[in-house]
This record gives structure tokens, sequence and C-alpha cells, in this order.
């Protein structure tokens, strides 16, 4: 989190006069246990002195009652940096009056603290000003008063930081339903399946124990609520005890609120054991009720505008609750609950008016007078993920835009839109997954590899089945793979890979599957040779366990193309994909986008191996199936026009690539923002084809256009820039206008020295560029100095025989020559035909040009003695 208002710097300077330097932190045990509530406490006061101070240390006893996490501090700097680490938890924010009118207007807009509660001797010195702080809720003499806003503060956030899910029911919108709201949905019935299927011991609940008294560190009040619930658990229902005023309650909520997956399977047998009890007992309350008409219950909280705007736009359809659901039959109860978080925060306050028809098969609920420990209570709970649909919005008050009426209705099981919903977030996972393997599974989809990583932590302590230790180091390795720890990743794979080994056969698709992984790791790494030979191995399962053309063997054919034209084995990666293709005929519509995506990599291959022809056929195929597919200004349409267009500028055709470049252009104009990078190198390009053609001005207004986006897109020392100087620099030295192309060359040699890390190849070739301009301008001693800059980072950081080597070695025997040194001018040519002889890269024009230019040095040295 980052301070809004102010800089770090700026609170620390600003208060640093107020606390003396000897001042320490005192603190209820913040980092050392885990945050187990929606909201904590901060408390700042200079006086602060829970040692000898009586009415201080009342208050704090009174406060751990609200909340496990009491932080109190002395020093403003270490107030204010303990909420920077803050991320996802609310701060109620108590401050002394002493310090209150400077540090307020400092932490005021920090998005974590909700409200800010003024604790002083005279109330009336903060009466004038306090009104310019909306978050200040009062400000108190009496600690107890104090206690009591904080109490319901606390009960106001638990209540409103109960997630909800949108949900679009429709068959286009059910695949796409990833979002923060379905992804609760999900875990949550996930959770439901996990916790009815796994049967916990008495270690489960020992564990909890442990855990919970760990945690809670010093506070006494809840050390004693633990150690109630351990002697007296089996003594009451799980809802007397989810009921019970202790911290049960919110640590359930937050756990399931921010997905806190340790705290989860720490308290899943509480979630059971609370799901099971609410399902039975709807089942006889159900039985016994004589009266089977609909009846109304009603929920009031807040919830955010961005919840608001998505609630407005899934009108008549469904709305789930993802944790456990508390309702009351009192409207004005609830109605009371919207009104008040309406006055005391910025949420959208909702009466949520919930048609109940007991007759239908529904999520259940139950009447919970006779088993809450409140027995009076007239309240009813829903198990987790209680769904509705939408019925009707509706404004309560209409002085008042954030105070509105929501009308639900219960959902009917057996309605077969909610059960295709739900058998199609529960088949999102494994389906042979059981217990918490099927939980970390959906995390991995869904990206939530921190997550996930917490989990297989937790379960692979609890087994000691060879069978799931092969399957946990698998998903580990993923997990590993996915963090971009490539190392690690590979071990976890091969650990899993010798499992498996040992239980199962070679030809198993399991095995293959791990080595495929492997494959992918080793990719990652950089050693292909290794790569190919898992990825080769997995295939050659696969093809053995699936029919010829099975769509699955795209996937396993695919990375073998793709590393073998990174290894520079082109014939290979064309193999496999050619046989894709064939994949693709027996599988898909000859139009289909992957058939064109196909064709656009095996256009790149026949690019690299200098096919052009081929490679432009291969691209136009592609485009041919992108006017099918698309609008004439699709963003693929340009693509595939940017392509063939670098192909014909390869095959020196460059009006067909103009051609081709400004279709490009015209459809990044008409869809894209003026300063997309894609508009820009489009500009690039065209400006490359008029400077092939000789029409520098024209190629110098497109290198100008590009310049100016990526001027605008990049900071000052960014490689893009730097090659786009070097772009004016090529075209001001073609026209012979010297002065201007050093003036851009020195920009590009300028913007390389200062990227961070240096590419000491470009430095290389911004030195040849410079000194190639001084050598036409006949200053041969200023172009000699800028050619030896080149000729040294190149003899450091290339092999002997590379090309560059030698054409440095050129640039070099040329000034010599031009100068009639032709004694250093041989000396050069011929340590540039003595690396030219043994590199592959270089051609035969090239060694006879070497050798050409060795016959003239030496008539010149010939005539020289002569003279």
């Amino acid at each position: 989190m980052h301070l809004h208002s102010k800089s770090a710097n700026t609170i620390a300077s600003a208060c640093a006069a107020l606390v003396p330097s000897h001042s320490s932190i005192t603190s209820s045990g913040q980092n050392t246990s885990r945050i187990f509530q929606n909201f904590l406490l901060v408390w700042l006061d200079t006086n602060i002195d829970v040692v000898n101070n009586h009415d201080y240390r009342r208050i704090i006893t009174i406060l751990k009652q609200i909340s496990n996490s009491v932080n109190t501090f002395t020093r403003v700097e270490e107030c204010l940096d303990f909420i920077q680490e803050i991320k996802e938890e609310t701060i109620f924010f108590i401050i002394s009056g002493s310090l209150s009118q400077t540090v307020i207007p400092i932490v005021h807009d920090i998005p974590q603290i909700k409200s800010i509660y003024i604790f002083c001797e005279n109330k009336l010195d903060h009466e004038l000003w306090i009104h310019k702080w909306p978050k200040i809720r009062d400000v108190f003499m009496e600690g107890l008063f104090l206690c009591e806003a904080l109490k319901q503060a606390a009960q106001e956030c638990d209540r409103n930081t109960i997630r909800i899910s949108f949900i679009e029911m429709n068959d286009e919108t059910l695949d796409q339903n990833s979002d923060e709201f379905h992804q609760n949905f999900m875990y949550i019935e996930i959770l439901k399946v996990i916790v009815s299927t796994i049967k916990f011991k008495q270690q489960n609940f020992n564990e909890f124990i442990n855990y919970y008294r760990k945690n809670v560190g010093s506070n006494v009040i809840e050390l004693k609520n633990i150690d109630k619930l351990e002697r007296e658990y089996h003594d009451n229902v799980p809802i007397w005890w989810y009921t019970y005023p202790c911290f049960l309650y919110s640590m359930l909520n937050h756990a399931l609120c921010t997905m806190d997956v340790v705290t989860i399977i720490k308290m899943a047998f509480f979630i059971g054991d609370l799901h099971h009890y609410i399902t039975q007992l709807h089942s006889e309350q159900k039985t016994i009720r004589q009266d089977l008409t609909s009846f109304i219950v009603y929920r009031g909280q807040g919830i955010s505008q961005k919840d608001f705007d998505q609630l407005k736009k899934t009108q008549n359809q469904l709305l789930s609750f993802n944790n456990f659901l508390f309702t009351s039959k009192s409207r004005n109860v609830a109605l009371n609950f919207a009104q008040q978080t309406v006055a005391t925060s910025n949420l959208v306050g909702i009466l949520f008016v919930m048609t109940i028809d007991p007759s239908v098969d529904s999520t259940p609920y139950v009447n919970i007078r006779d088993v809450s420990y409140y027995p009076t209570e007239e309240d009813f709970i829903f198990t987790m993920n209680s769904m509705f649909h939408i019925d009707q919005l509706k404004q309560i008050d209409n002085s008042n835009t954030r105070l509105w009426q929501v009308e639900l209705t219960l959902i009917n099981n057996t309605d077969p839109q909610f059960q295709a919903l739900t058998g199609h977030f529960l088949d999102v996972t494994i389906p042979y997954c059981i217990g918490w393997y099927r939980l970390s599974d959906l995390l991995i989809k869904e990206g939530q590899f921190d997550k996930a990583q917490q989990v297989y932590d937790i379960v692979i302590t609890q087994t000691s089945s060879d069978v799931e230790k092969g399957f946990l180091y698998y998903q580990l390795g993923l997990i590993k793979f996915h963090h971009g720890e490539y190392a690690e990743a590979n071990s976890y794979y091969h650990l899993s890979l010798e499992i498996l080994h040992k239980i199962l056969s070679p030809e198993y698709i399991d095995v293959a599957a791990c080595k495929n992984e492997i494959g992918l790791v080793y990719e990652k790494m950089g050693e292909y040779s290794k790569a190919l030979s898992f990825l080769e191995t997995a295939l050659e399962v696969y093809e053995k366990n699936l029919p010829k053309n099975d769509p699955l063997l795209t996937s396993f054919n695919k990375n073998i193309a793709r590393v073998s034209f990174q290894k520079g084995d082109y014939s290979k990666s064309l193999l496999h994909y050619e046989k894709i293709i064939e994949i693709y005929k027996n599988n898909l519509s000859p139009n289909h986008p992957d058939v064109a995506a196909s064709y656009q990599s095996i256009a790149s291959v026949y690019e690299k191996m200098g096919d052009y022809s081929k490679a432009i056929s291969y691209s136009e195929d592609a485009l041919a199936i992108h006017k099918i597919n698309h609008s004439s200004n699709h963003p693929d349409m340009a693509v595939s026009y940017n392509n063939i267009g670098s192909l014909h500028e390869k095959l020196c055709e460059p009006s067909i690539a103009l051609a081709y470049y400004e279709k490009a252009l015209e459809i990044y104009e008409e869809t894209l923002s003026s300063d997309d990078l894609d508009v820009a190198a489009c500009h690039k390009n065209i400006g490359s084809v008029y400077f092939q053609r000789g029409d520098y001005l024209t190629a110098l207004s497109s290198y100008e256009k590009a310049h100016e986006i990526y001027r605008k897109m990049f900071p000052s020392s960014h490689p893009q820039l730097a090659a786009s100087y070097t772009c004016h620099g090529i075209v001001y030295e073609k026209m012979g206008n010297y002065t201007k192309a050093l003036l851009y060359y020195e920009k590009a040699l300028e913007t390389y020295q200062n990227i961070d890390p240096l590419n000491h190849l470009d430095l290389a070739t911004a030195y040849n560029n410079i000194g190639s301009v001084y050598l036409q301008m006949g200053e041969y001693f200023a172009s000699l100095s800028y050619y030896e800059e080149a000729f040294g980072i190149y003899r450091k950081n290339l092999p002997q025989n590379h090309p560059d080597l030698v054409f440095s070695y050129n640039n070099i025997r040329d000034i010599y020559d031009q100068m009639g040194d032709s004694s250093k001018a041989d000396l050069f040519n011929k340590s540039s035909l003595d690396i030219a002889q043994y590199s592959p890269s270089l051609n035969h024009l090239h060694l006879e040009q070497c050798k050409d230019n060795i016959e003239k040095i030496k008539n010149k040295l010939r005539m020289r003695f002569k003279n």
C-alpha cells in the first residue's frame, strides 16, 4: 500500500518534532500472529502505558474482545510504517487529541483506514475542525464509549465483507465466468464438496486448537475462549459456537472472504460441521413445518460501488452470498444496518428482501432461535453459496442515492440452469481429484499459485502415499514453473517422475505428461536438446495411446515444433507444424483461426530458412482465413499485412511491401490510439521501405512519426529510442548530411550508455556508426578512435570467428588504407581473411573480396618501395 496524501518522508518530517526520539513502539502482537479478522485496531498515542496505567490497560483488555489485533504505538513514524504494510484488512484508527490535527490530514486518505476515533480529555477542543474530515467518527473522552463505538464498527465491518458473486446465466457467458465474482463462487462450491467428503478426525480438531492458540498471542480473554472450545466443543451444536462471542465467527468470515487457505484448511472440520448441521437441521425443520407458504427474510449491509454497478448489470440474473449468511425476520433491524452503513462509510447501503419458498429444494437454511448462543434471536442462517434470483432494484429514499432495496428469490436447486452452473464450475477441476487436491487444482487453473502452494505445503506433511506424493510433486512443479523458478520446477518434476517410474509403466499417459512438463522446463532454461528429448518421448507415448488425429496431439507437436525452431532445426520444426495442420484438417473447419495460426508459424519457419516465397504463400493462406473470420479492420488482419510486407521487403520488392505496410497502418489507426506502439512499428516499417527506394525525405518523415510515439511511451534511456535515433542517423548519412548524422548517432550512443544493464554489442554498433561518418568526412583519427572502441567491445564479447569481427577489422583496414598506411591495412585485412575462412555465415564473395583487398594493398606497398 502506498500513502496517497503525503510521501513517507513528508510524514516523518512533519511528525518528527511531536515525539521524543527515545519513544518506543508498544505493540499487542503485530507481526507475531496472523490476522484472523477483516479489520484491526491501530492506536497512536505518545502517552500509552499499558504496564503502569490502569485505565489504558482496562481499555486494551476490552478492545481485545473486539479484535485480536490491537496495535499500539507511541512513535508516529513506526505507526505509519505498520499501516503501510497492511494490504487487505480494514483499519480502525484511534489517535490521541494531541496528535490528531497534525497526523489526521496526512493519513485520512489512506484507503485501508476506514474510520478514525479521537481519544482525548477535552472534546470541545476538536469540534470546530473535525467536520472537515469525514472519516472521523467522533471524539471520545470515555474509554467505555470508545470501545462501544468500535464494537459496533467491527460488527458492521464483518457484515459488509461478506463476498457476493453476480452470475449471468446464458451459454455465451458461462465459459467466460472467470472473473473475481465467479472465482469466489467456484472456490466455495469446491470447498462445500471437500468438507462433505473428508472424514475429519480428533487430530484435525487438535491441530486447529494449537493453530488458534499459537496465533492469538497473549490475548488472555481469547485464550480462555480457546480453552472453553477445546473442553466443550461437543457439548454444543456448531451454530451455537458460530454465534458465541469469540473470534470464531470473524476468523471464518475473514478466511472465506480472503481465501486464506491455511486458515480454511485448519478450520475445515468446523466448516464441515457447520455446513452438515445446517443441512441436517434444515431437513428436520422442513419435515415438521406445517405451513409451506412463502415467507420473507431481510438482510442489511453495505457493498462497494463496483459491486453495486455489477448488481445493476445482472438484474434478472443470479446472485450468490459466498459465506454463511445471517438474515432477520425483522425489516427494521435489517434496514437499520443498511442505514448505518450509509451514514458511516462510502458504501452503498442495501436492504436485501429475500422471498423463501419452503416447498422447493434450495440452499439449506435454518431458523436459529433454539440453537443460537442468543436464544431470543428470530434469525435465519443459510449455508455457503446461497443462490438467489435478482428480481428488482429500487431506491428506498429518493433523497439518498446510496440506499437501495434489492428483492431476491431463493433459487430452486432443481432448476436446469442452476444445475448446469454448479456442474460447470465443479467440472473446471480434475473430476478424479478429491479432498484438498481439488481446491489446489482449481487455484492453479485460476492462476492463484501462491495459495495453491500453501495448500500443498500443508497436505504434503499429511501424506505417506507414494501415489499422492507423485501427484503433489507434479503440482508443485507446475507452481514453480509458473513462478519462473525453473530449477525448482525441474527438481519437483524429476521427483514425481521417479515415483511414477516405480508404480507405472513408461507407456502410461501420466508418465508422458510429467516428461512433457520437464521438456517445457528445459526449454525455459535454454537447454533445447534436453527439452526435445523429453518432449519427443512424451509425444511417442501419447501417439501410442491416442487415435492418430486426436486433437490432444496438437499441443505436444506444437511444443516440439517451437523448441526445434528455437534450436535452429527448422526441418524438424516444419515437420511437426505440418503434422498439426493434418490433425486440424481432420478435426476443424479449413477456416478455423487455429489453422491460420499454424500457417503463420510455418511461414516463420520458411522465413528463417530464407525461403521468402514459401513464407509469403503461407502468410497469405493465414490472411485468407482472417478475412473470412474477421472484419476488414481486425487487428489480426493488420498483423498479417505487416508480416507479408516484411517478407516482400526481404525479397527486395519495396513497392509491394509498402502497400501491405500501409494497409496495416490504416487498420491500426482506425482501431488503436495514435500513440500505440503497433502504430509506431508501422511507421518505422514504412520508413525502411522509403529508405530502400532512396526517398530519404519521406523515410525521415515516417521515422519521425515513429520516434514521436516512442518518445511519449518510453523513458529516455530505452533501447527503442536509441534504435530510432540510429534510423535517423542512417538516413542523414545517406543524404550526405554528416553533421546531422553525427548528432543522431551520438544521441543513440548516449542512450545506450544510460541503459541498465548495458548491451555492449549495441554500444559497439553505435561506435561503428560514428566512426563511419568521420571516415566519410575525412577525419581519419576521429574515425579510427571510434572504430577501435567498437573493435575492443567485439573482441571481449564475441567468439573469435564471429562475422562482426571481420567487419570491424575491415573498418579499421579502410582507415589505414585511406591514411596511406598500407602495412597496417594489410595486417588488418589478413586478420579479416583468417576469420572469414572459418566463419560459415560469410559467403564466397566476401572471401574473394578480402583476397582482392590484400592484392590491392600489396600493389600499393610495391609502388611505395619503387618510389
